[in-house]
């Protein structure tokens, strides 16, 4: 079984706060916030709440659980380098997850249709210049009597709701699991390649990348750009260092700089995935790899 990094953070993180008695319930929290006016580091924008349209389709409760990225809060958009979030751990209907200054856990129930109610959150203790809406993530969570889920594109958006059925908070999950596994490069930059081996493993979870460039084994990581749909990005890859023919080594060469440039990923025909630059111009088709391959 996999643990995941932000897990293990959360759970050190909470022994240290118990050990300093630095952690509290965030319900009874009535902390000043008159410095907030002063914050530059994350921005607030007003926006509109994503609303179920023809292109949205409702999806069954199930979905609720995994990490969702606090989208908006409050009416406002949520920006900044740390981004709030929330896991719903449906094994033990509890919640973990950030409200972009401290660490947050607590425990969540469904009963019939969408009812949700989320109770007994406690968070550590830190104080934060840059985290404006900390206050309104903690007062919304307590809020919550109801939720609804719609997916669009491969995004799926969670509507946390309070007593009224107003959405005081809208979550997103980036839904890029259909990249995981592995796929052949059948394209780059509208040249068809045909080398069984030049191949490449994608892990959304470990946020990982590895495979074959066609000569040398190639290893990497990615990212997931919350603020952008069908997001992604490759990062620090790396290489062996064999000689190959001079084929594949222009194959190669021709790879790894078109995943340097890839931003944007989606899903096409026939099992195939077309990754893009920032211009939405396809760079590289990919082909999945049957299992039994």
């Amino acid at each position: 079984m996999k643990i995941s990094i932000k897990y293990l953070n959360i759970i050190a993180c909470f022994t240290i706060a118990t050990a300093f008695s630095t952690s509290c319930s965030v319900f009874n929290k009535n902390k000043n916030t008159a410095n907030n006016d002063k914050i530059t580091m994350t921005k607030t924008e007003t926006v509109k709440s994503p609303v179920t349209t023809g292109s949205q389709v409702a999806v069954p409760a199930e979905n609720l659980g995994g990490e969702w990225t606090i989208y908006m809060v409050g009416g406002k958009k949520v920006t900044g380098e740390n981004r709030p979030y929330i896991n719903f751990s449906m094994d033990d209907h509890r919640i973990y997850g950030s409200n972009s200054c401290n660490i947050i856990n607590g425990d969540f129930a469904t009963a019939s249709g969408s009812s949700l109610k989320i109770s007994n959150v406690i968070s550590t203790m830190m104080a934060c210049p840059d985290a404006p809406f900390e206050q309104a993530i903690n007062s919304g969570l307590d809020a919550v009597r109801s939720y609804s889920i719609t997916k669009k594109g491969h995004e799926l958006y969670l509507d946390l709701k309070n007593s009224n059925g107003i959405t005081v908070m809208t979550l997103r999950k980036h839904n890029m699991d259909f990249l995981n596994g592995t796929w052949q490069v059948k394209t780059i930059n509208g040249k068809e390649y045909n080398n069984p081996d030049m191949e490449m493993v994608i892990d959304i979870q470990e946020q990982k990348l590895h495979g074959n460039s066609g000569c040398n084994i190639m290893n990497g990581s990615l990212s997931i750009n919350p603020d952008k749909s069908n997001s992604i990005q490759f990062l620090d890859i790396a290489t062996t260092r064999m000689m190959c023919p001079e084929a594949n080594m222009k194959a190669e060469t021709a790879l790894l700089v078109a995943l340097e440039s890839v931003e944007y990923a989606k899903a096409g025909k026939n099992g195939t995935v077309i990754m893009s630059d920032k211009n939405n111009q396809p760079i590289i088709v990919l082909k999945k790899v049957e299992v039994n391959r």
